[in-house]
């Protein structure tokens, strides 16, 4: 068994344009209050946070890949701008998109993985993170409308890089977009 135990995250991921989009809103931000957490991360939305060694990664890449078959694509959008009260300013999806990526979101999270650091239960997009009250309340008045969609056809492995203290993309999983099989049912019989 491997001892090398890695930090790993399973994310969304927006299209280029999306990216572009979100470091463009983070420059600006930047602009107003200086240097904040995650200015310099890619846009992306935290599924979840796990440590493996290759072995357990092994492990949870099938299990995922297996999930994922059964997962259907569409577009995602995201329509306003929000803040959680630990400093967090994020870019918040529409009703519909948010039932869509929760559900993908709970079908990874119901994975066993028992290294597991943190899950999210609310899918977002964030700006800013860790803003003290003054700089949250600039993020909040200088950013008012957002209009942002991609096409949501897959999940995204990153692994920690200590070096750049980020995490870079590893690996890319597909949905299947395959129906789910029917639950087997048996039939009931009577002994007469």
């Amino acid at each position: 068994m491997s001892t090398d135990v890695e930090q790993y995250s399973f994310v969304f991921q927006p299209c280029e344009k999306g990216i572009q989009i979100v470091k463009s809103i983070k420059e600006n931000l930047k602009s107003k209050i200086g240097w904040f957490h995650s200015c310099h991360s890619l846009a992306h939305i935290t599924i979840c946070e796990y440590h493996a060694d290759l072995e357990t990664l092994s492990k949870i890449k099938k299990q995922v890949a297996e999930v994922l078959k059964y997962e259907g694509s569409q577009y995602v959008y995201f329509d306003t701008y929000n803040a959680f009260r630990n400093g967090a300013f994020y870019i918040a999806p529409a009703l519909k998109s948010k039932q869509f990526l929760k559900k993908k979101m709970e079908a990874i999270t119901k994975i066993n993985i028992s290294t597991l650091l943190s899950k999210c239960d609310e899918p977002h997009l964030t700006v800013g993170r860790d803003l003290n009250p003054e700089k949250l309340a600039v993020a909040v008045e200088s950013f008012k409308a957002i209009d942002l969609d991609f096409f949501c056809s897959s999940i995204f492995l990153r692994k920690y890089n200590p070096a750049r203290e980020q995490y870079d993309i590893i690996e890319e999983f597909k949905f299947g977009n395959f129906p789910k099989p029917p639950v087997e049912e048996g039939q009931l019989t009577f002994n007469f």
